[in-house]
């Protein structure tokens, strides 16, 4: 039997790199082309503060619109991967990537439908969605595995995924 564990999340601080800075902003001037309803850009600058906390390994975004958050991810040093409903938002997501040339990988799919396994999960799911979210988390992520959950630029957590000790 597994649970989530809210851990504290840790955040580098210190400016971004230009690099950073110029592929955040191209990815953003882009996605304002895409027609896509419900694309919500996350505040980068605290994403990638938390993600630098964080032990690299491999990192999968679920809805990862534009790929801005899996390129960060994979500029960090983890082996990266999104997945995205929206073809438009996946098109135009791995071109950015690859102009930036990074080799982040992103996939047509829900993540509730579509695997990839993970240590580290990032998702800025609706607020009616965090409970299926995080059951769909426990049901598929190795035990150990991180679970970002973006709220909104004031919260933003980290849940792990941990065993319940039996009596």
């Amino acid at each position: 039997m597994f649970e989530l564990q809210e851990i504290p999340l840790e955040r580098s601080s210190g400016p971004l790199a230009k690099s950073v800075w110029e592929f955040i902003d191209e990815g953003l001037r882009r996605g304002k082309s895409i027609d896509c309803f419900d694309y919500v850009p996350s505040n980068y600058d605290v994403v990638y503060a938390a993600l630098s906390a964080l032990p690299r390994g491999r990192f999968c975004e679920w809805g990862s619109g534009m790929g801005i958050i899996t390129g960060l991810a994979e500029m960090l040093g983890f082996d990266a991967h999104g997945l995205e409903l929206d073809p438009g938002l996946v098109t135009a997501s791995r071109r950015l990537l690859a102009d930036f040339g990074l080799s982040a990988t992103v996939q047509t799919g829900s993540y509730f439908d579509v695997h990839h396994a993970a240590d580290v999960y990032f998702v800025y799911c609706w607020p009616g969605q965090v409970s299926r979210t995080e059951e769909h988390f426990l049901a598929t992520a190795a035990e150990g595995a991180r679970l970002l959950v973006y709220f909104g630029p004031d919260d933003f957590r980290c849940e792990i995924k941990t065993s319940i000790d039996s009596p």
